[in-house]
């Protein structure tokens, strides 16, 4: 798993996350974003989703990825 991401990255070096808003709900928080790269010739892209994180004494317990697209 490690090195899938290592290779995302090499791939696009410049990438980002930017979290557009976070919402919390009791014992849950969800976070909406948008990962926003160009590949190595500078084609600019992104991808937006949301995370919904479950939180058990005060720590994220469990992250569970959405992804639109």
């Amino acid at each position: 798993m490690l090195a899938a991401w290592a290779a995302l990255f090499e791939w696009s070096p410049n990438a980002r996350f930017e979290i557009e808003e976070i919402v919390e709900a009791g014992d849950r928080c969800v976070l909406r974003w948008v990962y926003r790269r160009a590949d190595r010739e500078g084609w600019p892209g992104h991808v937006r989703g949301s995370d919904l994180c479950p939180v058990r004494d005060g720590r994220v317990a469990e992250k569970l990825g959405y992804v639109q697209g």
